[in-house]
């Protein structure tokens, strides 16, 4: 967890607005802060703004944005360069690409977070074997292992 000033320039102005009774087919782009209640199927993208999706907002897109907060649904990849917020209304299903991720009680999430930033990614690092790819143990030829007889 970090504490103190943050060197990163958050957005502090609503500057898009889709509203209810609005749908949107394509690849939208915004700046700054951009407010949902339409249904959006394409893309949705920005280099550092924040999207808020409210309640009766329903994103059928992959995401791309500095902050990505959730009160409606998302169906699709979200990728976020400073965090994502689930609210209590909201529901996510697809992958979440994130540093930092907060989950309300009542939320919906359904798919996998990575939250490893891309500067701290190793290329080089070995994966983790699946437990279905594991050697299993001989018992008989590993008796350091083996548990010790109840008492």
């Amino acid at each position: 967890m970090k504490f103190g000033k943050s060197n990163s320039v958050s957005p502090s102005d609503l500057r898009s607005f889709l509203g209810e009774g609005t749908e949107i087919v394509g690849d939208v782009k915004f700046s700054e802060i951009m407010r949902i209640d339409a249904h959006v199927s394409g893309s949705v993208r920005s280099d550092h703004g924040s999207l808020v999706v409210m309640e009766k907002g329903h994103i059928r897109a992959d995401v791309e944005a500095g902050s990505v907060e959730v009160g409606g649904t998302i169906e699709g990849k979200v990728i976020a360069r400073t965090s994502v917020k689930i609210l209590s209304t909201g529901r996510v299903y697809g992958d979440i690409y994130t540093p930092a991720l907060i989950i309300e009680y009542g939320a919906v999430f359904e798919g996998k977070c990575s939250m490893v930033n891309a500067s701290q990614r190793q290329e080089t690092s070995e994966p983790v074997p699946r437990v279905d790819q594991m050697s299993t143990v001989d018992w008989v030829e590993a008796p350091s292992l083996k548990i010790a007889d109840a008492r």
